[in-house]
């Protein structure tokens, strides 16, 4: 026979008609010898109860890479076994976004297309055309949409400045729940750490790809503490998209702990009601930033929360300028006969020693807030290191300064 095993066919079957399938079946036979070598070590993952949906849209004119299908299976399967192992590496179990398989395997990617040239969906600008379009598909197919996050992949533009050898041209960004990457006929798993044109170009593209996912899945930039860096390399959302399959490359146990309240990542069974409208704020009822000679002691009081991850950082401050946001999780004690939980942290300064600026100058520290429902809300301190006392609390914001987002 063909393909899968009788065992491993069956077992793809069961899953998909489920919905979710996660990496836990054998690895199809149609996949690349390198595929194969890849995924050999993959662990169990938990069934999840929600799939990331994975599109491939195309304009009015183009057409799919070749092989699509079987290549982006194989390179999103070992982006979520990269997933998976960091939960498990940082304590958060065994799991990973769902993604739904077909009956040989691939994963389930929805072809639509668009109704305008694919030169109307450019980098710049194109990316709300597209998700308007991909809107109309699951409303004509609602059974093909099993989570609000949304994975949305394009051939690369083939002109004077774009092709198989300069992949470019539509959109490569996260964008709230939904995310966009590219595809090319070379962006292909065979090329995975390869000292090559087109293995340095596959961690480039396979490293935003996974980036970009991570945005998609809820996760801000951040950056790895000293220690951890010396460890484990460059964190994926860092500047791990130049890193991955190249050189070590991780993620900070602030992302996984965030991704414990992503969609596609609770597991079967749970029935939370994520990202609901109206859903109230969390309260700060209060809380204390005191800086010495070698840390940051912070510590605050909070009710509907499901936990607080701190970072630290230089400015600017504005969105895409975070990348060196130093990532912290602060420990929780829940206060009995309340429904208030205290969140507290000792930032030691010798974990900043990639920021310039600790010590002698300007940063802030960004408390993300997140809920049970997925929701996650900012808490912004600034400091000036030349103006503080040391031993003495910083003035704060308002408690009920938060914002929310992504």
């Amino acid at each position: 026979m063909n393909g899968l095993s009788i065992k491993g066919m069956l077992g793809v079957l069961l899953l998909a008609v489920s919905g979710v399938v996660q990496g836990n079946v054998a690895v199809p036979e149609h996949f690349s010898a390198r595929a194969k070598e890849l995924l050999a070590d993959s662990i169990e993952l938990a069934p999840a109860a929600h799939a990331v949906n994975v599109v491939y849209f195309l304009g009015n004119d183009n057409e799919p890479e070749p092989d699509y299908e079987r290549r982006l299976s194989e390179l999103l399967l070992y982006v979520q076994q990269f997933y998976g192992k960091e939960m498990q590496r940082n304590g958060m179990g065994a799991r990973s976004f769902g993604l739904r398989r077909e009956a040989n395997g691939n994963v389930r990617i929805l072809l639509v297309r668009g109704k305008k040239s694919h030169r109307d969906y450019p980098y710049n600008g194109g990316a709300n055309a597209c998700l308007q379009e991909v809107a109309e598909f699951f409303r004509a197919h609602p059974e093909e949409k099993h989570s609000d996050h949304t994975f949305i992949l394009m051939p690369t533009f083939h002109d004077e400045q774009n092709g198989e050898k300069t992949p470019g041209g539509v959109p490569f960004y996260g964008y709230g729940r939904d995310c966009f990457a590219l595809d090319y006929a070379d962006f292909d798993i065979r090329h995975l750490g390869k000292n090559t044109r087109e293995g340095h170009l596959l961690t480039k593209w396979l490293g935003g790809f996974a980036h970009e996912l991570g945005h998609g899945l809820n996760l801000p930039h951040n950056a790895g503490t000293t220690s951890d860096v010396a460890l484990y390399g460059t964190p994926l959302m860092g500047a791990g998209n130049y890193t991955f399959g190249m050189r070590p490359t991780y993620m900070t146990r602030s992302s996984c702990r965030m991704l414990t309240a992503s969609e596609t990542f609770a597991l079967a069974g749970d029935e939370t009601d994520f990202y609901p409208e109206g859903a109230p704020a969390p309260v700060i009822e209060e809380a204390s930033v005191v800086p010495s000679a070698d840390k940051l002691v912070v510590r605050m009081r909070v009710s509907g929360c499901a936990f607080v991850n701190l970072q630290v950082q230089d400015p600017p401050f504005q969105v895409n300028w975070d990348y060196d946001a130093v990532a912290f999780c602060m420990a929780e004690e829940k206060l009995p006969g309340t429904d208030s939980v205290v969140y507290s942290l000792e930032v030691p300064l010798a974990e900043l020693q990639g920021l310039q600026n600790t010590r002698k100058g300007v940063q802030a520290l960004e408390l993300l807030l997140t809920q049970a429902n997925g929701w996650r809300y900012r808490w912004r301190i600034t400091l000036d290191w030349s103006k503080l006392t040391l031993g003495a609390p910083l003035p704060l914001p308002a408690l009920d300064s938060l914002y929310r987002g992504y």
